[in-house]
């Protein structure tokens, strides 16, 4: 009987050693849910209300999303599941901003009684855990991630009587009703500054008609004018065609000396000769 008792006890002190040695590895019992951090913010698992297990190697770091409401009062905080491995690591936690901005923390636990972010970023910020030792690298140990005092949701549940859809869709309607009537308006104004263009040039060639026997009757007269000119004399053959190669400098040359050859001739037959004065006699 005293052995068969002995041999109870025993085994009992064993399970006893069991469950504990199990239970420190396990889940604690506080901890509603199991997550794996990222160490990169862009893919962090998102955390709602509540107490996550994990585990981080030292030396390492590990980044979680949350959804955050400006001006909410937060707590969150972070601890060593289990027996705590002892002096020389520095297990903190730091609340960081859409904009990557560390806001509180580094710290075991952080908390306050709310913070806001520029108008314009996402609501989704970001803890980020890290374990720092001067002992030994790439040990991993089990951690519990603890979050409180956020929204839980993005977007707020929708009951039967939302109509967003149907708001939406009518919104555009009207903005494709609007878009199309931006488009014939533009194209209103494109044919009207053509049509403009049109009379415009309408208006050049009838003016261009109107002048044209008057220009085509000076022409005429001009050419008399200069067949009579050059009638008795040769100059208007030597004279250079005045095409378009016809240099401005030669024109303006070739008309000063003809002026300078009249201005001579004009003078030779204007003045009159004058008589030799006889010399005086002693």
């Amino acid at each position: 009987m005293t052995l068969r008792r002995n041999l109870v006890m025993s085994v009992m002190a064993l399970l006893i050693l069991v469950v504990s040695a199990v239970g420190s590895f396990g889940p604690d019992a506080h901890a509603q849910g199991q997550t794996i951090g990222t160490a990169d913010f862009r893919n962090a698992p998102q955390l709602t209300p509540g107490s996550y297990l994990d585990r981080i190697v030292t030396g390492d770091s590990a980044w979680y999303s949350v959804i955050y409401t400006n001006g909410t009062p937060y707590e969150f905080e972070v601890d060593f599941q289990g027996a705590n491995p002892g002096t020389g690591f520095d297990l903190t936690l730091s609340f960081v901003a859409p904009t990557l901005t560390t806001v509180d923390g580094p710290a075991a636990v952080v908390s306050g009684n709310g913070v806001d972010y520029p108008a314009g970023h996402t609501n989704v910020w970001f803890l980020k855990v890290s374990l720092e030792t001067s002992n030994q690298n790439g040990v991993e140990y089990p951690i519990i991630v603890s979050v409180d005092g956020v929204q839980s949701a993005s977007l707020e549940a929708c009951s039967d009587d939302c109509v967003l859809d149907d708001d939406y869709a009518a919104i555009n309607v009207a903005l494709a009703e609007a878009t199309a009537g931006l488009e014939i308006a533009r194209s209103q104004e494109k044919a009207a500054a053509v049509e403009a263009e049109i009379e415009n040039l309408r208006g050049f060639a009838e003016s261009a008609g109107t002048l044209a026997p008057a220009a085509q009757s000076r022409l005429v007269q001009a050419e008399a004018i200069m067949a009579q000119m050059c009638a008795p004399l040769t100059l208007c053959d030597e004279f250079p065609d005045p095409g378009s190669k016809t240099p401005v400098i030669g024109w303006i040359f070739g008309l000063g000396a003809l002026a300078f050859g009249g201005f001579r001739v004009f003078k030779k037959l204007t003045t009159e000769p004058t008589e030799p004065t006889e010399p005086i006699s002693p």
